[in-house]
């Protein structure tokens, strides 16, 4: 048989394993397209390896063999011609795509997040946080003295909140909910989201200063009429008052220790009724294929925080003051662990 008409099924698993090992290389190889912005370069039409090559100011060969091992993979496509083409796959890494990864594509791979995943060793061995023992401070102290690097890692934000903003707004009713509140909320990509399909609903963004500093969402969105910005520290309080509490991507930062105080202080200013919606990665009780475990590691790596069972998410919102109800699932690697203030 031809090897290259080889079924996965028929492919030997010495081959898998291997091919699996050598995955990080098809995540760097990813990640240079995105930085190289190919898929931009392709929007209008086919190209060359070598043209591609000349708008991204890169090695033509070196560019050639990138886009063969890329397309291999489904991301791009290579006609009789020698051109390559998007794929519905490198769609999404185009800067212009309404749901555009580039920007975490981008990020996954940068010096910040490959450095400390190569030391996974260290973290598995010790319980430390990798970040933290190849930076020598935590994650979020460090983007705040390297800007650049801060920067990506909005850019990266920005993308994921983008898809699971229209995802958590059409998955939840938001219908009862007067005002809305997005604690940690970033530049208020989810929360225009939801007052966007929520046109009766007022939205409060809390976050610190320099972050919020930057909160031209609502604006964009159409929304800013209707949205308030708070600045604060959730480990300090969150004077806020709201219907609904969204935290996207909070939690998993933190340790249960930590988690409890964020949790508790949002707790502390809810009525009694209200509602707090984490928007989680939620690890399965069966381990079936899902990027939870994935996403697990590079916690691990990353901070002192963890991806969680529903099991171990309700434990956190009993610890702090509230009372788990539900999982709801989305149209996105998110899904919504649901709480109600007691």
């Amino acid at each position: 048989m031809n090897p290259a008409q080889t079924t996965r099924e028929e492919i030997p698993p010495q081959a898998v394993i291997i091919q699996m090992a050598f995955g990080y290389v098809l995540s760097q190889a990813l990640s240079v397209a995105a930085r190289l912005r190919v898929a931009d370069i392709l929007a209008d039409g086919a190209k060359t390896a070598d043209e591609i090559a000349s708008d991204a100011g890169a090695h033509g060969p070196s560019v050639f063999r990138m886009m063969r091992a890329l397309a291999k993979a489904g991301i791009f496509v290579r006609d009789e011609g020698g051109r390559w083409s998007n794929t519905v796959l490198s769609e999404y890494l185009r800067s212009d795509h309404p749901d555009s990864m580039r920007g975490m594509v981008h990020m996954i791979c940068d010096r910040e997040h490959w450095i400390p995943q190569g030391d996974l060793e260290h973290s598995v061995r010790t319980g430390e946080c990798g970040f933290q023992h190849t930076f020598g401070k935590p994650i979020f102290d460090y983007f705040g003295e390297h800007p650049e690097a801060a920067a990506i890692f909005d850019e990266a934000m920005t993308s994921l909140s983008t898809t699971v903003g229209k995802a958590v707004a059409e998955a939840y009713d938001f219908s009862g909910a007067a005002t809305v509140a997005d604690v940690g909320g970033g530049h208020g990509i989810l929360l225009s989201s939801v007052l966007k399909a929520n046109p009766e609903a007022n939205g409060i963004l809390f976050d610190q200063p320099h972050v919020v500093a930057g909160a031209s969402v609502p604006k964009r969105e159409g929304v800013a009429e209707r949205t308030r910005i708070v600045e604060g520290d959730f480990f300090t309080e969150v004077p806020v008052e709201a219907d609904v509490y969204l935290m996207k991507h909070i939690i998993h930062d933190w340790n249960d220790e930590e988690s409890v105080s964020i949790l508790s202080n949002v707790a502390a200013s809810a009525k009694p009724g209200s509602k707090v919606l984490l928007v989680e990665s939620i690890v399965e009780d069966e381990d079936v294929p899902s990027l939870s475990g994935i996403m697990d590691l590079n916690m691990l790596a990353m901070t002192s925080g963890r991806e969680r069972t529903a099991g171990e998410y309700a434990d956190l919102l009993q610890r702090s003051g509230w009372e788990f109800r539900r999982v709801i699932p989305t149209h996105s690697p998110m899904q919504i662990v649901e709480a109600v203030r007691r």
